[in-house]
C-alpha cells in the first residue's frame, strides 16, 4: 500500500489511487483542481542518496522532465514539495494516458507480429532520438515503462512513461538508483556503471525481442539469486555467453528482423547501430518505406550542421606531480599568495588541524582577472604549492561541454583523479568551459547538469578543483557556488616587485646600458606581463636601429606613450 491514502491532498492534486511502488518513489493517479486526472509520482528524499540529486537536493526526473517535449514521452504537467510524518517528500505530476502497460498487453493479448512490433519500436525510438539530441538517456527501456494508447483511429501510441532513471552520459558512477533495473533489459557494459546512447539501443532491442518471443533475451530464471546483485550480474553474463534464440516453433521471423535484432542486442558496444535514427531507419525501410525516405532526407538535411558540429576526440590528459618552487615562481603579489596558503593549502595540507578545527572542506577555487595578469602561473605555482598529483587543462582547446565528447572526456578525467587521489584538477579559462547561457535562458540543462554532478563535492573523494576566468560574469552560475566553487580570488595586475622582476627577466642577455629598475616599476603602473613584454621589444628594437644599447632613456620614452592594456579602474566585480 502507498504512503498517501484514497482522498488526501498533495498539494493542489487529491490522490486517486495507488499504482506501484519503486525503491525511492510512489506512483498514484490523482485529480486535479480542474477534475481531470493525471499521473502523480513522489519520492522519499530520505531513501535518496545526496550523490543521486542534482546539486544535492533535487530530483533528476522531476529538473530534467520539465526539458522534454515530445509526442511519445511523458508530458510534464506540475511539480511540488509536501511533508507528512516529518518526512519531506518531492512530487512529479505528468499527463494521465488511458492504455495498457506493453507487459499487460501482452500478458493478455500475446506477442506482436514482426510489422507491429517494428512500428511499436519506431515510436520508442523516437522519443529516444529526441532525449539523445538533448543529451538525455533514459536507461530503463522495458515493456512496464511503455504506454499504449488506443487512438480513435485504431492505432496504438506508445508513450515511453517513466523517467525514473533519466541521466546525462554516465561512465562509472551513475546517479540514480540501479537495483530496480531489469537486468535482462540491461546492456552488458551497464553493470560496470557505463550508460550511453548505445545501451539505450541494447534496451531497445531488448524491448522488441520481447514483443515478438514474449521474453526477454537470454531470460533465464534469477530465483536462486535471491536478491543478490553479484550473483544477479553473473548468471545474467552467464546466460548470455549462450547463442542468441531467433526462432522457435510458434516465432518464425523474417531475416530482416534477426539481423536487426542481432545488430542492436550486440553484447560489444561497437556492433551496434551508432544511433538510435540509424536503428530506426533500418526497421524503417523493411515495414514503413515512406517513413524511411522522410527519415533519410531530415538525415541528409541536417548534414551540413551536423559537420559543423564537430565530434570531440577523445583528449590525452596527462598528470603531473605537484613539486617545484610553488609560490617562488610568483614575483610579488604577496597579499594573494598569503589569502590562498590561509584559505585553502593550510586545511588541505594539515588534514588533522582541518578535522580538529572543523575547518569546511575547500571543493573548488576560481582565479580571476583581466587578461595578462599571471593567473595561468598563479594556478600553476598554487599546484605545486599543494603537491598533489594534478592535471591541467586549458578549456579553450578541450572545448565546451554542449560539444559531443566533451562530457566524455571530462569524466575520464575525473575518474582518473578519484584514482590517484588526491588530486588537483586544474582548468585555464573555464568561462569557455562552461559557458553561461544568458539571462533569457531559464533551468538547468543536462549538459550542466552533468558538470555540475562531477564537481559537486568531489572533495569528498580526494578531488579538488582550481580554476582561472578572464570573465566570471560568463561562467555558468550553477557552478559558482558552495559544493562546487567554494572560494573566489581576484589576482591583480603585477605589482612593483613583479614588475621589476620581469623587467630583469626580459632584458636579461641583451645589451643594456645600467638600469634603474625601480623607475621602471613605477612608470609600469597597471601594466601586465604582455605590456612589459611589448615595451622591452619596442626598446630593443629601438636601440637596435640606432646601433646602441638599450638605455634608461629608451625605456622610459617607450613607456611615457604606451597606455596599459587593461587598468585596475575597469577591474571585473564578482560577486560571489
Amino acid at each position: 500500500m502507498g504512503t498517501f491514502k484514497k482522498g488526501e491532498k498533495i498539494g493542489k492534486f487529491v490522490v486517486n489511487s495507488f499504482i506501484k511502488k519503486g525503491a525511492v518513489a510512489e506512483s498514484y493517479t490523482v485529480y486535479g483542481t480542474d477534475d481531470m486526472m493525471y499521473f502523480l509520482k513522489i519520492y522519499d528524499l530520505a531513501l535518496i542518496p545526496k550523490s543521486q540529486l542534482l546539486e544535492g537536493k533535487e530530483v533528476y526526473e522531476i529538473v530534467l522532465c520539465q526539458e522534454i517535449d515530445n509526442d511519445n514521452i511523458i508530458h510534464f504537467v506540475d511539480k511540488g514539495e509536501v511533508k507528512k510524518d516529518a518526512k519531506t517528500f518531492r512530487y512529479l505530476v505528468t499527463k494521465y494516458y488511458r492504455g495498457d502497460l506493453l507487459v499487460d498487453s501482452i500478458k493478455r493479448d500475446g506477442v506482436f507480429g514482426p510489422e507491429d512490433a517494428a512500428q511499436i519500436t519506431l515510436c520508442v525510438l523516437n522519443g529516444l532520438a529526441y532525449m539523445h539530441a538533448n543529451a538525455l538517456l533514459h536507461n530503463d527501456v522495458r515493456p512496464s515503462n511503455i504506454m499504449l494508447q488506443e487512438l480513435e483511429d485504431g492505432m496504438l501510441l506508445p508513450t515511453i512513461i517513466d523517467l525514473g532513471h533519466i541521466s546525462y552520459m554516465v561512465m562509472g558512477r551513475p546517479t540514480f538508483s540501479v537495483e530496480d533495473l531489469a537486468p535482462f533489459f540491461r546492456a552488458p557494459e551497464t553493470f560496470k556503471g557505463i550508460y550511453t546512447p548505445k545501451t539505450d539501443i541494447f534496451s531497445t532491442g531488448a524491448l522488441l525481442y520481447f514483443m515478438l518471443f514474449g521474453k526477454a533475451p537470454w531470460e533465464t530464471d534469477l530465483e536462486d539469486c535471491k536478491g543478490d546483485k553479484n550473483l544477479i550480474k553473473e548468471a545474467v553474463k552467464e546466460a548470455r555467453e549462450q547463442e542468441l534464440i531467433l526462432e522457435t516453433e510458434e516465432v518464425k521471423l523474417p531475416d530482416y528482423m534477426k539481423v536487426i535484432l542481432q545488430k542492436a542486442l550486440s553484447k560489444k558496444a561497437s556492433g551496434r547501430f551508432e544511433s538510435v535514427v540509424d536503428f530506426a531507419k533500418a526497421l524503417a525501410d523493411q515495414v514503413m518505406p515512406e517513413l524511411a525516405k522522410e527519415m533519410e532526407q531530415s538525415a541528409s538535411e541536417a548534414a551540413p550542421a551536423q559537420e559543423q558540429m564537430q565530434q570531440v576526440p577523445q583528449v590525452e590528459i596527462t598528470f603531473k606531480k605537484g613539486s617545484g618552487n610553488g609560490f617562488e615562481n610568483v614575483t610579488g603579489r604577496n597579499e594573494l599568495k598569503e589569502q590562498l596558503r590561509k584559505e585553502v593549502l593550510f586545511a588541505l595540507q594539515n588534514p588533522e588541524k582541518a578535522q580538529q578545527y572543523k575547518l569546511p572542506a575547500i571543493n573548488g577555487i576560481l582565479l580571476y582577472g583581466p587578461p595578462g595578469c599571471g593567473k595561468s602561473l598563479v594556478l600553476e605555482s598554487f599546484a605545486e604549492e599543494l603537491g598533489f598529483n594534478y592535471s591541467i587543462i586549458k578549456a579553450s582547446d578541450f572545448g565546451n561541454i554542449y560539444q559531443p565528447g566533451v562530457l566524455e572526456n571530462l569524466q575520464r578525467l575525473f575518474d582518473a583523479a578519484e584514482i590517484k587521489a588526491p588530486f588537483l584538477i586544474c582548468v585555464d579559462e573555464i568561462e569557455f568551459l562552461v559557458p553561461g547561457r544568458g539571462e533569457e535562458e531559464v533551468g538547468i540543462t543536462p549538459q550542466v547538469a552533468a558538470f555540475f554532478a562531477l564537481m559537486n563535492e568531489c572533495s569528498k573523494k580526494g578531488v579538488l578543483i582550481a580554476a582561472t576566468s578572464n570573465r566570471p560574469d560568463l561562467v555558468e552560475p550553477s557552478i559558482m557556488r558552495v559544493g562546487c566553487i567554494d572560494r573566489v580570488f581576484f589576482v591583480p595586475q603585477p605589482d612593483f616587485e613583479a614588475r621589476k622582476d620581469m623587467f630583469k627577466s626580459h632584458l636579461e642577455g641583451r645589451p643594456c646600458e645600467e638600469l634603474d629598475y625601480d623607475e621602471l616599476a613605477k612608470m609600469s603602473n597597471d601594466f601586465n606581463a604582455g605590456d612589459i613584454t611589448e615595451t622591452v621589444n619596442e626598446a630593443a628594437m629601438t636601440a637596435a636601429y640606432m646601433g646602441v644599447p638599450i638605455s634608461q632613456k629608451i625605456l622610459t620614452d617607450v613607456l611615457r606613450f604606451k597606455n596599459p592594456t587593461y587598468s585596475t579602474n575597469t577591474k571585473i566585480g564578482f560577486n560571489k
